[in-house]
């Protein structure tokens, strides 16, 4: 009986953690294309500037919304989609009171430039190992 307790328990903590970031992660990597464009990304990130990587990437979003829509076709929706992934990876951040203190942890820096398509993957990268840290 207890490993019943402990499978439910895990299926429904697996299943919370997965709803948000991921899905939406991966719809902006399916939905937009932007070969023009580089983004400033952190990459072999220490642990103690996960937070910070993750707070840089987030910023970062923004200029996915400047850059890479312009022959989007449903323009509206996918701003807000990109909003929508970067306020739920920075409720990610805030739930853990965690400090996005950027001063030790690079953010901007010619090596840290990366086509979308890396973006997004370092992305996906940063909030596993965010997650990961805080089990």
């Amino acid at each position: 009986m207890d490993c019943l307790y402990r499978i439910s328990f895990l299926t429904l903590f697996l299943a919370g953690c997965l709803q948000g970031n991921p899905i939406s992660i991966d719809y902006l990597e399916e939905s937009i294309t932007c070969p023009d464009s580089v983004f400033y990304t952190p990459t072999d990130v220490e642990d103690s500037c996960i937070v910070a990587a993750l707070a840089c990437s987030i910023k970062e979003l923004d200029t996915v919304k400047v850059e890479c829509l312009d022959n989007a076709i449903y323009l509206e929706s996918m701003q807000y989609h990109i909003s929508m992934t970067a306020t739920d990876l920075q409720k990610t951040i805030d739930k853990e009171n965690s400090t996005t203190d950027t001063s030790e942890c690079i953010c901007e820096d010619k090596r840290l430039e990366k086509s979308f398509k890396d973006f997004i993957q370092n992305l996906r990268h940063l909030t596993q190992a965010h997650a990961a840290k805080h089990k």
